[in-house]
Protein backbone atom coordinates (compact mmCIF):
# COMPACT_ATOMS: atom_id res chain seq x y z
CA UNK A 1 0.00 0.00 0.00
CA UNK A 2 1.39 3.28 -1.38
CA UNK A 3 1.49 6.15 2.02
CA UNK A 4 0.54 9.28 0.70
CA UNK A 5 2.50 12.37 0.56
CA UNK A 6 -0.33 14.27 2.33
CA UNK A 7 -0.69 11.90 5.23
CA UNK A 8 3.46 11.13 5.44
CA UNK A 9 3.80 15.29 5.43
CA UNK A 10 1.08 15.50 8.08
CA UNK A 11 2.54 12.74 10.06
CA UNK A 12 5.88 14.83 10.08
CA UNK A 13 3.90 18.00 10.75
CA UNK A 14 2.36 16.60 13.90
CA UNK A 15 5.75 14.99 14.83
CA UNK A 16 7.83 18.30 14.01
CA UNK A 17 4.81 20.20 16.33
CA UNK A 18 5.06 17.66 18.89
CA UNK A 19 8.85 18.73 18.68
CA UNK A 20 8.19 22.74 19.32
CA UNK A 21 5.51 23.00 21.63
CA UNK A 22 5.09 21.74 24.65
CA UNK A 23 6.66 18.21 25.10
CA UNK A 24 3.55 15.16 24.47
CA UNK A 25 2.98 12.63 27.00
CA UNK A 26 4.70 9.38 26.55
CA UNK A 27 1.19 8.07 25.76
CA UNK A 28 0.47 10.64 22.97
CA UNK A 29 4.05 9.12 21.25
CA UNK A 30 3.13 5.66 21.93
CA UNK A 31 -0.38 6.19 19.63
CA UNK A 32 1.47 8.45 16.55
CA UNK A 33 4.20 5.52 16.63
CA UNK A 34 1.65 2.90 16.23
CA UNK A 35 -0.49 4.61 14.12
CA UNK A 36 2.16 4.90 11.54
CA UNK A 37 3.42 1.01 11.79
CA UNK A 38 -0.34 0.26 11.15
CA UNK A 39 -1.08 2.53 7.97
CA UNK A 40 2.34 1.50 6.48
CA UNK A 41 1.44 -2.30 7.18
CA UNK A 42 -2.05 -1.46 5.43
CA UNK A 43 -4.04 -1.88 8.88
CA UNK A 44 -6.52 0.86 8.16
CA UNK A 45 -8.98 0.09 10.57
CA UNK A 46 -6.40 -0.27 13.35
CA UNK A 47 -4.73 2.78 12.01
CA UNK A 48 -8.06 4.73 12.53
CA UNK A 49 -8.52 3.52 15.92
CA UNK A 50 -5.89 4.96 17.05
CA UNK A 51 -6.73 8.05 15.18
CA UNK A 52 -9.44 8.51 17.16
CA UNK A 53 -7.94 7.73 20.30
CA UNK A 54 -5.09 10.98 19.61
CA UNK A 55 -8.34 12.83 19.40
CA UNK A 56 -9.89 12.35 22.18
CA UNK A 57 -6.36 12.34 23.91
CA UNK A 58 -6.88 14.91 26.48
CA UNK A 59 -3.29 15.66 26.01
CA UNK A 60 -3.62 16.80 22.24
CA UNK A 61 -5.21 20.08 24.00
CA UNK A 62 -1.70 21.44 24.18
CA UNK A 63 -1.05 20.88 20.77
CA UNK A 64 -3.97 23.07 19.25
CA UNK A 65 -2.79 22.70 15.83
CA UNK A 66 -2.30 18.97 15.68
CA UNK A 67 -6.29 18.34 15.26
CA UNK A 68 -6.86 20.01 12.06
CA UNK A 69 -4.05 17.80 10.21
CA UNK A 70 -5.24 14.57 12.52
CA UNK A 71 -8.99 15.31 11.48
CA UNK A 72 -7.39 15.49 7.85
CA UNK A 73 -5.68 11.69 8.34
CA UNK A 74 -9.05 10.35 9.82
CA UNK A 75 -10.79 11.97 6.19
CA UNK A 76 -8.13 9.78 4.55
CA UNK A 77 -8.61 6.62 6.43
CA UNK A 78 -12.51 6.50 6.71
CA UNK A 79 -12.18 7.14 2.21
CA UNK A 80 -9.77 4.46 2.03
CA UNK A 81 -12.65 2.14 3.96
CA UNK A 82 -15.27 3.08 1.82
CA UNK A 83 -16.89 5.20 5.07
CA UNK A 84 -18.17 7.92 2.42
CA UNK A 85 -20.02 9.62 5.19
CA UNK A 86 -18.08 10.28 7.60
CA UNK A 87 -15.08 10.81 5.92
CA UNK A 88 -16.92 13.91 4.45
CA UNK A 89 -17.88 14.80 8.26
CA UNK A 90 -14.60 14.88 8.95
CA UNK A 91 -13.01 16.76 6.18
CA UNK A 92 -15.98 19.32 7.18
CA UNK A 93 -14.56 19.22 11.00
CA UNK A 94 -10.88 19.28 9.72
CA UNK A 95 -11.65 22.57 7.39
CA UNK A 96 -13.63 23.96 10.80
CA UNK A 97 -10.61 23.23 13.28
CA UNK A 98 -8.34 25.38 10.64
CA UNK A 99 -7.32 22.59 8.07
CA UNK A 100 -7.50 24.80 4.34
CA UNK A 101 -4.87 23.50 2.86
CA UNK A 102 -7.07 23.50 -0.88
CA UNK A 103 -4.46 21.28 -2.40
CA UNK A 104 -4.63 18.59 0.13
CA UNK A 105 -8.59 18.27 -0.36
CA UNK A 106 -7.73 18.39 -4.34
CA UNK A 107 -4.82 15.99 -5.47
CA UNK A 108 -4.87 13.66 -2.02
CA UNK A 109 -5.19 9.91 -3.59
CA UNK A 110 -6.72 8.65 -0.80
CA UNK A 111 -9.77 10.70 -1.34
CA UNK A 112 -10.37 9.59 -5.12
CA UNK A 113 -12.92 6.78 -3.53
CA UNK A 114 -15.01 10.06 -2.90
CA UNK A 115 -14.60 12.15 -5.92
CA UNK A 116 -17.57 11.13 -7.90
CA UNK A 117 -19.96 11.68 -4.55
CA UNK A 118 -22.25 14.93 -5.02
CA UNK A 119 -21.56 16.47 -1.58
CA UNK A 120 -17.82 16.30 -1.34
CA UNK A 121 -17.68 17.70 -4.98
CA UNK A 122 -20.12 20.92 -3.45
CA UNK A 123 -17.03 20.68 -0.35
CA UNK A 124 -14.72 21.00 -3.03
CA UNK A 125 -15.64 23.66 -4.77
CA UNK A 126 -16.21 25.62 -1.66
CA UNK A 127 -12.79 25.25 -0.41
CA UNK A 128 -11.28 25.93 -4.10
CA UNK A 129 -13.26 29.61 -3.91
CA UNK A 130 -11.87 30.21 -0.27
CA UNK A 131 -8.72 28.94 -0.42
CA UNK A 132 -8.00 27.71 -3.51
CA UNK A 133 -5.22 29.03 -5.34
CA UNK A 134 -5.27 32.14 -7.63
CA UNK A 135 -3.06 33.66 -10.17
CA UNK A 136 -1.36 36.54 -8.79
CA UNK A 137 -0.92 40.14 -9.87
CA UNK A 138 1.74 42.02 -10.19
CA UNK A 139 2.86 45.87 -10.96
CA UNK A 140 4.40 46.24 -14.14
CA UNK A 141 4.27 49.77 -14.13
CA UNK A 142 6.38 50.20 -11.25
CA UNK A 143 9.25 51.48 -12.17
CA UNK A 144 12.59 48.93 -13.04
CA UNK A 145 15.66 48.85 -11.35
CA UNK A 146 19.01 47.04 -12.02
CA UNK A 147 19.59 43.79 -9.37
CA UNK A 148 22.52 42.50 -11.16
CA UNK A 149 23.24 39.38 -9.82
CA UNK A 150 27.27 38.17 -8.82
CA UNK A 151 28.21 34.57 -9.90
CA UNK A 152 31.19 32.97 -9.67
CA UNK A 153 33.62 33.04 -12.69
CA UNK A 154 32.49 29.34 -14.87
CA UNK A 155 36.39 27.71 -14.91
CA UNK A 156 36.36 28.02 -10.85
CA UNK A 157 38.59 24.79 -10.18
CA UNK A 158 35.55 23.74 -8.05
CA UNK A 159 33.16 23.08 -10.67
CA UNK A 160 35.62 21.06 -12.95
CA UNK A 161 36.11 19.19 -9.46
CA UNK A 162 32.52 19.01 -9.13
CA UNK A 163 32.24 17.43 -12.08
CA UNK A 164 35.23 14.62 -11.93
CA UNK A 165 35.23 13.88 -8.21
CA UNK A 166 31.32 12.66 -9.28
CA UNK A 167 31.66 11.56 -12.64
CA UNK A 168 28.42 13.77 -13.85
CA UNK A 169 29.93 13.94 -17.31
CA UNK A 170 28.34 10.22 -18.53
CA UNK A 171 24.46 11.97 -17.08
CA UNK A 172 24.69 14.47 -19.64
CA UNK A 173 26.62 12.61 -22.41
CA UNK A 174 24.36 12.34 -25.72
CA UNK A 175 22.03 15.15 -23.98
CA UNK A 176 20.62 17.20 -27.60
CA UNK A 177 20.86 20.70 -25.45
CA UNK A 178 20.70 23.05 -22.98
CA UNK A 179 17.42 22.20 -21.68
CA UNK A 180 17.82 18.62 -21.66
CA UNK A 181 20.91 18.76 -19.57
CA UNK A 182 19.06 20.73 -17.15
CA UNK A 183 16.39 18.08 -16.71
CA UNK A 184 18.84 15.20 -16.42
CA UNK A 185 21.28 16.94 -14.18
CA UNK A 186 17.71 18.04 -12.17
CA UNK A 187 16.78 14.31 -12.09
CA UNK A 188 20.67 13.40 -11.00
CA UNK A 189 20.56 15.61 -8.11
CA UNK A 190 17.34 14.73 -6.47
CA UNK A 191 19.37 11.20 -6.70
CA UNK A 192 21.93 12.06 -4.46
CA UNK A 193 20.40 11.38 -1.07
CA UNK A 194 17.26 11.08 0.98
CA UNK A 195 15.62 14.08 1.86
CA UNK A 196 15.75 15.14 5.75
CA UNK A 197 14.12 18.58 6.40
CA UNK A 198 15.85 18.48 9.98
CA UNK A 199 19.61 18.37 8.60
CA UNK A 200 21.66 21.00 6.69
CA UNK A 201 25.15 20.08 5.49
CA UNK A 202 28.17 21.61 6.90
CA UNK A 203 28.91 24.04 4.78
CA UNK A 204 26.47 25.07 1.73
CA UNK A 205 28.97 24.49 -1.41
CA UNK A 206 28.16 21.77 -3.47
CA UNK A 207 31.20 19.55 -2.90
CA UNK A 208 30.84 19.59 0.67
CA UNK A 209 27.09 18.53 0.45
CA UNK A 210 27.63 15.88 -2.11
CA UNK A 211 30.69 14.50 0.23
CA UNK A 212 28.64 14.55 3.14
CA UNK A 213 26.00 13.43 1.20
CA UNK A 214 28.22 10.32 0.06
CA UNK A 215 28.90 9.98 3.59
CA UNK A 216 25.67 8.96 4.34
CA UNK A 217 24.05 12.27 5.14
CA UNK A 218 20.20 13.74 4.42
CA UNK A 219 20.19 17.27 3.82
CA UNK A 220 16.96 19.63 3.57
CA UNK A 221 15.43 21.40 0.03
CA UNK A 222 18.52 24.28 0.42
CA UNK A 223 20.90 21.87 -0.33
CA UNK A 224 19.11 20.49 -3.05
CA UNK A 225 18.88 23.68 -4.79
CA UNK A 226 23.12 24.05 -4.06
CA UNK A 227 24.01 21.20 -5.50
CA UNK A 228 21.38 21.60 -8.54
CA UNK A 229 22.38 25.45 -9.09
CA UNK A 230 26.23 24.36 -8.70
CA UNK A 231 26.25 21.01 -11.06
CA UNK A 232 24.10 23.35 -13.78
CA UNK A 233 27.04 26.19 -13.65
CA UNK A 234 29.40 23.72 -13.92
CA UNK A 235 28.03 22.59 -17.28
CA UNK A 236 28.43 26.56 -18.11
CA UNK A 237 24.46 27.69 -17.32
CA UNK A 238 23.84 30.82 -15.29
CA UNK A 239 21.61 29.32 -11.91
CA UNK A 240 20.60 31.05 -8.77
CA UNK A 241 19.12 30.19 -5.74
CA UNK A 242 15.32 30.80 -5.69
CA UNK A 243 13.48 30.66 -2.36
CA UNK A 244 9.35 29.79 -2.55
CA UNK A 245 7.63 31.32 -0.18
CA UNK A 246 3.84 31.52 1.15
CA UNK A 247 1.63 34.06 1.67
CA UNK A 248 1.37 33.39 5.52
CA UNK A 249 5.22 33.65 5.96
CA UNK A 250 5.23 35.95 8.61
CA UNK A 251 3.87 33.05 10.72
CA UNK A 252 4.25 29.83 9.70
CA UNK A 253 7.53 28.05 9.02
CA UNK A 254 7.57 26.95 6.07
CA UNK A 255 9.01 27.45 2.53
CA UNK A 256 11.10 25.81 -0.39
CA UNK A 257 14.24 26.68 -2.03
CA UNK A 258 14.88 25.42 -5.84
CA UNK A 259 17.16 26.91 -8.37
CA UNK A 260 16.31 28.89 -11.02
CA UNK A 261 18.20 28.08 -14.11
CA UNK A 262 18.68 30.93 -17.48
CA UNK A 263 18.12 28.84 -21.05
CA UNK A 264 19.17 30.73 -24.17
CA UNK A 265 17.18 28.63 -25.64
CA UNK A 266 14.09 29.84 -24.27
CA UNK A 267 15.60 32.93 -23.11
CA UNK A 268 14.37 32.59 -19.45
CA UNK A 269 15.06 31.41 -16.50
CA UNK A 270 13.92 28.12 -15.38
CA UNK A 271 13.01 26.20 -12.40
CA UNK A 272 14.70 22.87 -11.44
CA UNK A 273 13.82 21.49 -7.96
CA UNK A 274 16.57 19.21 -7.14
CA UNK A 275 14.98 17.65 -4.22
CA UNK A 276 11.88 16.24 -6.56
CA UNK A 277 13.84 16.16 -9.61
CA UNK A 278 11.60 18.43 -11.75
CA UNK A 279 11.89 20.59 -14.12
CA UNK A 280 8.28 21.84 -14.73
CA UNK A 281 7.03 22.18 -18.32
CA UNK A 282 3.76 23.67 -20.29
CA UNK A 283 2.56 22.96 -23.66
CA UNK A 284 6.96 22.21 -24.12
CA UNK A 285 7.76 24.96 -22.87
CA UNK A 286 9.79 25.33 -19.64
CA UNK A 287 8.44 27.30 -16.60
CA UNK A 288 9.85 30.05 -14.38
CA UNK A 289 8.49 30.38 -10.59
CA UNK A 290 6.17 33.22 -11.73
CA UNK A 291 4.84 31.23 -14.64
CA UNK A 292 4.81 28.06 -12.74
CA UNK A 293 2.53 29.70 -10.22
CA UNK A 294 -0.50 31.09 -12.76
CA UNK A 295 -0.01 27.43 -14.65
CA UNK A 296 -1.01 25.91 -11.06
CA UNK A 297 -3.98 28.59 -10.35
CA UNK A 298 -5.30 27.94 -13.63
CA UNK A 299 -4.75 24.13 -13.46
CA UNK A 300 -2.85 23.95 -16.90
CA UNK A 301 -1.81 20.51 -17.51
CA UNK A 302 1.51 20.98 -16.54
CA UNK A 303 4.16 18.52 -17.04
CA UNK A 304 6.88 17.29 -14.64
CA UNK A 305 9.94 16.37 -16.95
CA UNK A 306 12.55 14.56 -14.80
CA UNK A 307 10.61 12.86 -12.28
CA UNK A 308 6.84 12.66 -13.94
CA UNK A 309 5.79 9.96 -11.80
CA UNK A 310 6.00 12.59 -8.41
CA UNK A 311 4.09 15.26 -10.71
CA UNK A 312 1.06 15.41 -8.49
CA UNK A 313 2.78 15.18 -5.30
CA UNK A 314 4.85 17.81 -5.96
CA UNK A 315 2.52 20.18 -7.43
CA UNK A 316 0.25 18.99 -4.33
CA UNK A 317 3.56 20.23 -1.96
CA UNK A 318 4.65 23.48 -3.58
CA UNK A 319 1.40 25.35 -4.57
CA UNK A 320 1.40 27.10 -1.11
CA UNK A 321 4.74 27.85 -0.85
CA UNK A 322 4.97 30.38 -4.22
CA UNK A 323 3.52 33.20 -3.27
CA UNK A 324 6.93 35.76 -2.70
CA UNK A 325 10.36 34.75 -4.69
CA UNK A 326 13.41 35.84 -3.05
CA UNK A 327 16.74 35.80 -4.34
CA UNK A 328 20.26 37.25 -3.24
CA UNK A 329 22.51 39.34 -5.10
CA UNK A 330 25.42 37.65 -4.58
CA UNK A 331 25.58 33.82 -5.94
CA UNK A 332 28.79 33.52 -5.27
CA UNK A 333 30.02 29.88 -4.13
CA UNK A 334 25.99 29.19 -4.48
CA UNK A 335 25.05 30.87 -0.87
CA UNK A 336 21.94 32.49 -0.18
CA UNK A 337 24.10 35.00 2.18
CA UNK A 338 21.67 36.85 4.91
CA UNK A 339 23.00 40.53 5.64
CA UNK A 340 23.54 40.86 1.53
CA UNK A 341 21.36 42.70 -0.67
CA UNK A 342 18.24 40.38 -1.73
CA UNK A 343 15.28 40.81 -3.96
CA UNK A 344 11.64 40.04 -3.09
CA UNK A 345 9.03 39.60 -5.88
CA UNK A 346 6.07 41.17 -4.05
CA UNK A 347 2.58 40.39 -5.44
CA UNK A 348 0.41 43.76 -6.35
CA UNK A 349 -1.14 44.89 -2.73
CA UNK A 350 0.56 42.08 -0.62
CA UNK A 351 2.37 43.19 2.23
CA UNK A 352 6.19 43.34 2.18
CA UNK A 353 7.21 40.36 4.27
CA UNK A 354 9.81 41.79 7.30
CA UNK A 355 10.19 38.13 9.23
CA UNK A 356 9.84 34.69 8.89
CA UNK A 357 8.19 31.87 10.98
CA UNK A 358 6.99 34.47 13.92
CA UNK A 359 10.62 36.51 14.04
CA UNK A 360 13.65 35.43 12.31
CA UNK A 361 14.51 38.62 10.71
CA UNK A 362 17.47 37.38 9.24
CA UNK A 363 16.15 35.79 6.26
CA UNK A 364 14.87 39.28 4.81
CA UNK A 365 17.92 41.21 5.70
CA UNK A 366 19.00 43.86 3.04
CA UNK A 367 15.83 42.91 1.45
CA UNK A 368 14.86 45.29 -2.17
CA UNK A 369 10.90 44.81 -2.93
CA UNK A 370 9.68 44.96 -6.21
CA UNK A 371 6.08 44.23 -7.59
CA UNK A 372 7.76 44.36 -11.20
CA UNK A 373 8.01 40.90 -12.89
CA UNK A 374 10.57 42.67 -15.24
CA UNK A 375 12.83 43.63 -12.56
CA UNK A 376 12.95 39.82 -10.74
CA UNK A 377 13.79 38.14 -13.99
CA UNK A 378 16.19 40.15 -15.49
CA UNK A 379 19.27 38.27 -17.72
CA UNK A 380 21.73 37.59 -15.91
CA UNK A 381 24.10 39.56 -18.02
Amino acid sequence: MRLSVALLCLFFWVGSLLAQQPSPSPELLRLNQEYTAKYQAGQLPEALTLIDKMLASPDLASLPNARPGLLFNRACLQSLLGEKTQAIASLRLALDAGYTRYSSYATDSDLDPLRTDPEFKTLIAEIKEKWGPKALEWDASEPGFEFRLQFDSPDIHDLALLRTEFSVDPVVAGAGDDYEKLIRLTKWTSEQWQHDSSHMASKNDPLTILREAKAGGRFICQNYAVVAAGVTRAYGLYSRLLGLLPKDVETRSEAHSVAEVWLPKFKKWVIADGQYGIVPEFRGIPLSGLELQRAIAEEAPIECRGNSAKCADWKNFIMPNIFYFKIAQNQHRFGMKTGTAQLVLVPKGAAKPRKFAGGNEEVFAGSIYTSNPATFYAPPE
